[in-house]
């Protein structure tokens, strides 16, 4: 009688551990959600809120684009690289040392995420294609905004976030390397 009650005791142990380790990296992301912004944080820069006003006067793209199995879309929006560069990161220059390893981690309301390495969005290496849109056949975006990530070179929708609440660059670069 006792194996069955330890076994129960080991196992609820580690189902009970297991929920306290996802609950403590689930408040590992920012959770500033803005009712009609988008908050970009970056360390060593001042917290910038992006409101549709604000990335409306943006220099805007556009990308005809489908996601899942909906017809293809007219989408609108501002890129990635210029939406950092308006808080403070630019990449303007080629990207060396330590910046190497910095990521861009993109958060949405319902805390789904991804993340695009630095390197990825640099012109001079990966010049990967991301938009911060807001506009969607000419209107503004409903269920899956106000602003959603895009990023139609991908073969599937999976880093196309609905509902983006925060933008945060992440140095990335172990202690070691400090």
């Amino acid at each position: 009688m006792t194996k069955p009650v330890g076994t129960w005791f080991y196992l609820s142990s580690f189902f009970l551990g297991a929920c306290l380790v996802f609950a403590a990296h689930a408040n590992d992301a920012p959770t500033a959600v803005t009712p009609a912004g988008v908050q970009v944080l970056a360390a060593g820069k001042s917290p910038l809120t992006l409101d549709a006003k604000t990335l409306a006067g943006m220099p805007h793209e556009e990308v005809t684009a489908s996601s899942h199995d909906e017809p293809a879309s007219q989408w609108r929006g501002v890129k990635l690289v210029d939406v950092l560069a308006k808080a403070g990161v630019s990449l303007e220059k080629p990207l060396h040392g330590r910046s190497l390893a910095s990521f861009v981690r993109v958060t949405a309301a319902d805390r789904y995420q991804v993340v695009f390495a630095l390197s990825d969005l640099d012109p001079t290496l990966g010049n990967t294609r991301v938009l911060l849109v807001d506009m969607r056949d000419g209107k503004p975006l409903e269920k899956d905004g106000p602003f959603r990530l895009l990023v139609p070179g991908d073969k599937r929708p999976a880093r196309w976030v609905r509902n983006v609440t925060v933008i945060e660059v992440v140095d990335g670069s172990s202690s070691d390397a400090r």
